[in-house]
Parts: C-alpha cells; structure tokens; sequence
C-alpha cells in the first residue's frame, strides 16, 4: 500500500507543534512506509514549514500546501462573511481540535483572492509542488438546518434564481424546518436529485458554484506550474456540501473523499448522517444499495470514481483524538484491505500524522 501522509501543523487560531517534534514524526513515517507525498499545512509558520519543505526536498517527496479556501482562511474580515437564511451574518462557530468552520462567502471573489493571497503568505521562502484545496464548500447540515440553504446574501440568491429556485419559498420552507425536503428521491452518478423542484434547483446552483471556484483556482496555481489536488467529503454525502466529485475529479490531479467512519466531527460519514436527522441515512442507504457508513460501500465508491477516469484516493480516519476519533488497528487494517481488493493501492492518512501512534504506522507497513 503506498502512502498520501496529511500532517497538520496548527491553525491560524493555535500555534504549530515544535520544528523538532514534526521532523522526528515525518522521518519516522517516510522510512517505514511508502511516502508518495505529504500534505501539510496551515499553521502561519514559517520556519516550520521552510523546515518540512527541506525534508521532503531531500528525500524526493512530493509537497503540497494544505490551503482552506473558504473557512478558516486567515484574517476573515477581508472576506465576505456567509450570511445564513435569515439574512444575518453566521456567528455561530463549531470547533473541533482547535478547527473552526465559519465560512465565507462561496460565491465572493475576495474569498478566493483571499485563499491565494495566503497560499502566498504561508509558501513564502518555500518550494512547494502542489496545493491542497480544502474546504471548498458549502457548510453542512452539522451546524444547522440553515447551512443546507446555503450563503443566503443578495448576490448568491440571485444565482439560486438563475438556476430556477423560488428563493421566498426557500426561505419559508427554512423557517418550517422541513428536513425531509432534502431527503434525496434519486441517486444520478454522485449527485442526487431531490422532489422538492426549489430544492433541486439549489442544489444544482450550489454544485455548479463549488465547480467554477474549483476551475478557477485550479487554472490559477497551474499557471504558477502548480499541481491541484482537493479535499471532498464522501460521496455519499459530498453533494449536500455542493462539491460535485466528477466534476471537481476532472479539475484535479486527484481527489481525497473523506471516508471518515470511525470520526466524530465535520465529514465524518456518521456525524454528517446524525446531523440531517431521523430518517435520511435509512433513505441514502436505499439509493446506494448500501450501508453508506460501511466499508464495502466506501471501497465501492472509490472504485466507481476510478472507473470514471477521477484519480481518487481515499482518506482513511487513522488518528486518534479523545472525543473525536477512536480508530484502532483492526480497524485500519480491515478498511485498507477492503480498498485493496477494490484494487485501490493508495491512501491518504487522514487526517494528521501528528496524532497517529508509532505503533499504528508499524501495523500500516505491514498492509
């Protein structure tokens, strides 16, 4: 099994782990496993991350900035806020270690200059061969109801009523609380089709949002000589965040579905579920055929997305987090032999080295 190594080095809301401590963690991983290539990011940290690009600079790794695009993104003010349904700026912030997910505006330009602008402050000094776009998407139904409905400021209304949504009735079917309009009727390739005609409408308009700002940012750092990989959920709930995976997989040298089972925060599979309410995984688990929080269905998926020509590799939630993520070896070990003998050879070690256990990085280079 060859090896994607995610390596988090902080935020821009807490400071990064010592230069020693993530040289000692990346050396170990690069000569126990096969390390094809190691995302890491974002912390503002410059001698950390001048440190890390030396390192894989000697050992012919490739290196590709881990960059959000549309939460977390440093200094906020000067992008344009995500304002919810009700027409208010959206305050309410969920954190998960040291993560935040209030997010911009998904169809501001000032928010995709912003995410260029800090690719450049944080690869300042270094030489990096990709960028890793990540939370390039809307917020999810984890934080509200309201997050399905997407930024509701004046301009992206207007895109939502291009598309043919009725943004008034939008609006009272948000205060009804209505869940089961997003309840999915159809599954069409990776995106799903809703009875709902409104709510069907946005959620082409959102797909279709997320698709441009991927090409555009992808046409942007190619022109530097950039590869451009991206972060997804898992197709089975990627669509309700707007990220159409074959048409963001056609943009991108490849793709990392988040097939996060065993995590208890954002993109993981089973948190995502819980957080659209009674009744919707029983519905996707109809329309895939499967159990949409199982390992057949995650190593099938990644199969189908290969067979249509998207190079993506699968992140497998191998950390250990109290309160967030439990996984163990058997775990692991049981997940990567499904995606082998789905005849994935690859893996993204999801989603920080920093939190993977010596012991548990012996029993990976033993798969």
């Amino acid at each position: 099994m060859r090896y994607i190594v995610q390596l988090c080095t902080g935020s821009f809301y807490r400071p990064a782990p010592e230069v020693r401590e993530v040289i000692r963690k990346l050396e170990h991983a690069i000569q126990v496993l096969e390390v094809e290539k190691v995302i890491f990011g974002w912390a503002p940290d410059a001698v950390l991350n001048r440190a890390i690009c030396a390192l894989l600079e000697k050992q012919g790794i490739e290196k590709y900035l881990w960059l959000p695009v549309f939460a977390e993104i440093q200094n906020q003010k000067e992008a344009e806020q995500n304002r919810n349904i009700a027409e208010r700026e959206q305050h309410d912030i969920s954190k998960f270690a040291g993560d935040t997910f209030e997010f911009a505006c998904q169809s501001s330009v000032k928010s995709v200059e912003r995410a260029v602008e800090v690719f450049d402050e944080l690869t300042d000094g270094c030489r990096v061969d990709g960028v890793f776009l990540d939370r390039i998407r809307y917020a999810s139904a984890a934080g509200s109801f309201g997050n399905l409905f997407g930024c509701w400021c004046p301009r992206c209304q207007e895109l939502y009523r291009a598309e043919g949504a009725d943004t008034e009735r939008l609006r009272r079917l948000a205060g009804e609380g209505r869940m089961e309009a997003f309840f999915p009727k159809a599954l069409e390739g990776f995106t799903y089709r809703f009875a709902d005609q409104d709510v069907d409408c946005l959620m082409r308009a959102k797909r279709r949002l997320i698709s441009r700002q991927v090409k555009m940012l992808g046409k942007t750092f190619r022109a530097r000589g950039l590869k451009v990989a991206a972060d997804t959920f898992a197709p089975a709930v990627a669509d309700f965040v707007g990220q159409d995976l074959e048409t963001i997989g056609a943009e991108m040298d490849f793709i990392k579905p988040m097939v996060y089972l065993r995590t208890d925060a954002p993109a993981g599979i089973p948190f995502e579920l819980r957080s659209m309410g009674d009744g919707m995984k029983q519905r996707l688990d109809r329309l895939w055929d499967k159990d949409v929080a199982g390992m057949e269905l995650a190593a099938e998926q990644m199969r189908q997305l290969r067979d249509r020509h998207i190079y993506a590799v699968p992140g497998v939630d191998v950390n250990r987090v109290e309160g967030i993520c439990g996984s163990d070896a058997d775990y692991v070990k049981t997940f990567l032999q499904k995606l082998q003998a789905a005849g994935i050879e690859e893996a993204v070690l999801s989603w920080d080295i920093m939190h993977i256990p010596d012991e548990m990085l012996a029993v990976l280079a033993d798969i």
